[in-house]
């Protein structure tokens, strides 16, 4: 199959394309969310629910 640049509209191929690469994106991204540094502490696990709130 060749490439072909169409003038009306955007080749399927390339939209694959671009999906593929987005999730490889997004794989990278949750490695890197996952695999963070636990050594180093984080701000929000410091956060404790007041005990004077009254709902």
């Amino acid at each position: 199959m060749r490439w072909k640049i169409s003038d009306n509209g955007h080749d399927p191929r390339q939209i694959d394309l671009l999906a593929v690469l987005a999730l490889l994106v997004m794989i990278v991204a949750a490695y890197g969310y996952f695999t963070h540094n636990p050594n180093k502490p984080s701000a929000t696990a410091f956060i404790v629910p007041s005990q004077s709130v009254k709902w």
